[in-house]
């Protein structure tokens, strides 16, 4: 179930970020002509962030408990919301993939080969010029370490290389194999159902309580590939289009240091940020990264 992003603050930074790089896709088609595939949960907050933020009113909203269906009819934010009960593999197919999408598969658990089924596809089915996130657990954090290792071999198998080891799963460890998995499978869905790799635009780790990945990009085509470099995603400072990830670092900070921090950013160079004496400059350079986008700021 969604949680209120006052509470999740590194989450919240980060869906202001992909709905501010949608807003990118106008080269494509307006955003306001896509539909938004999502886990909505009881507070639908994602639902209401892409609304407001890009316009779109069709929106569908997949939930896995039958038991809340009367619940999640009383709390859609908006009557355009359809709301699909059961299994995210049961309900997709349910989705009228002929229209542009942005789809976010939100998962709490770590990657599985359902998850994978799933991500498959949605990629294949999805038009050229959608839009495709997944957000799993990075790190299973209620593992111990000696644990992971074997964890995600029994819900990955084979998929999980032998040359992995117990140390390499010690911090954002576990977050890089299933991340390296999960564009191996975006990867090849989209090269046999749209003759183009599935081209990465996220690629972000955080964490407000368990370590979390969300991956994702933009299905392409021989047809729309040059279209999309011309949406310029790589000028977002956030994007990722490598192995390396953006982690998202939301730190503490009292109100009056914050509304320094904003005045002073505002036009400061990368090399030269304000300082406040007794706050650390990594938080510093943490909220430069993230500030615009934090909870409370439009």
């Amino acid at each position: 179930m969604a949680r209120q992003y006052e509470f999740r603050p590194a989450k919240a930074a980060q869906r202001r970020m992909i709905v501010d790089a949608c807003r990118r896709l106008t080269a494509i088609a307006s955003p306001d002509q896509y539909q938004y595939v999502g886990f909505g949960g009881l507070e639908f907050i994602d639902f209401v962030e892409f609304h407001r933020g890009l316009g779109i009113p069709q929106m569908t909203s997949i939930e896995h408990d039958t038991n809340m269906q009367h619940r999640l009819d009383f709390n859609k934010p908006y009557n355009s919301i359809r709301l699909l009960i059961g299994e995210a593999r049961d309900q997709l197919p349910q989705i009228d993939w002929a229209k542009l999408a942005i789809t976010w598969l939100d998962y709490t658990d770590v990657l599985t080969t359902d998850i994978l089924r799933d991500v498959d596809y949605v990629v294949r089915s999805s038009q050229p010029g959608s839009v495709v996130l997944v957000t799993v657990n990075g790190a299973a954090t209620d593992v111990p370490i000696p644990e992971r290792l074997p964890n995600l071999r029994s819900k990955l198998g084979d998929l999980v290389t032998d040359g992995l080891e117990q140390t390499d799963m010690a911090g954002w460890g576990p977050t890089r194999v299933e991340r390296g998995i999960l564009q191996a499978t975006a990867h090849a869905a989209g090269r046999q159902a749209h003759g183009l790799p599935f081209r990465q635009l996220f690629n972000f780790e955080y964490a407000d309580d368990a370590k979390m990945l969300t991956w994702g990009g933009i299905v392409t085509s021989p047809a729309l590939d040059r279209t999309i470099d011309t949406c310029r995603f790589d000028d977002l400072t956030f994007v990722r289009t490598r192995d390396d990830a953006f982690e998202i670092n939301v730190p503490v900070l009292t109100e009056r240091e914050i509304a320094y921090l904003e005045t002073e950013l505002v036009g400061a160079s990368a090399t030269a940020l304000p300082k406040i004496k007794g706050v650390c400059s990594k938080d510093i350079r943490a909220f430069a990264q993230v500030y615009r986008w934090r909870v409370g700021v439009r």
